[in-house]
């Protein structure tokens, strides 16, 4: 337990010293561009390193689905970003599930525990519906980690219901895209 403890302090620590330190607002855009267009298939692998382990922190997705389609096709923006949700839910799922899930699981209501029930019993078709009309909100992350449902029905029901919403804001993306390009040119 006081390892667990001590794992969460130090990532809080991290993400207030990444706050407090400034370093996001130094962030030069256009070179965070040229750099991940230059890398190739590396860029794709950082783009989606990025989403998982910034998503779970607090930077919203959005700001992943809507960028994606800046730097690549858009099926190559949709992959990328469909990947990336999927592992920032994992990871969300596997951390809450190491750090709390005991604890929690302890001090559930007796009406948590029924729905609990459903999530170990229903996980896959749960977690579709809740990914489709929640997408990857950070509480149902945490929420799903220290629940019952096994990591299978979690990740596959997961990965279909981030689809949707993950195509239609990449695609969104794209024509925004093109749209301001054409305003520029």
């Amino acid at each position: 337990m006081r390892f667990k403890l001590a794992l969460l302090f130090a990532i809080l620590l991290l993400v207030a010293g990444f706050y407090a330190s400034g370093f996001y607002a130094r962030v030069d855009v256009h070179e965070v561009r040229r750099w991940v267009e230059g890398a190739g298939a590396w860029g794709g692998l950082a783009f989606v390193a990025a989403h998982a382990l910034l998503q779970p922190l607090g930077v919203r997705s959005i700001f992943f689905l809507l960028s994606a389609p800046l730097i690549w096709s858009p099926a190559h923006a949709v992959l990328l970003n469909w990947s990336g949700a999927i592992v920032a839910s994992t990871l969300a799922f596997a951390f809450a599930r190491f750090v709390a899930r005991d604890w929690a699981q302890k001090r559930a209501p007796e009406r948590i525990r029924k729905l609990d029930e459903r999530l170990a019993t229903n996980g896959f078709r749960t977690v579709t519906l809740l990914r489709l009309v929640f997408y990857t909100t950070p509480a149902l992350q945490l929420a799903l980690g220290v629940s019952r449902v096994r990591p299978g029905p979690f990740v596959l029901g997961t990965a279909l219901g981030v689809l949707p919403f993950t195509l239609l804001m990449t695609f969104f993306g794209a024509e925004m895209s093109t749209f301001f390009w054409r305003l520029v040119s």
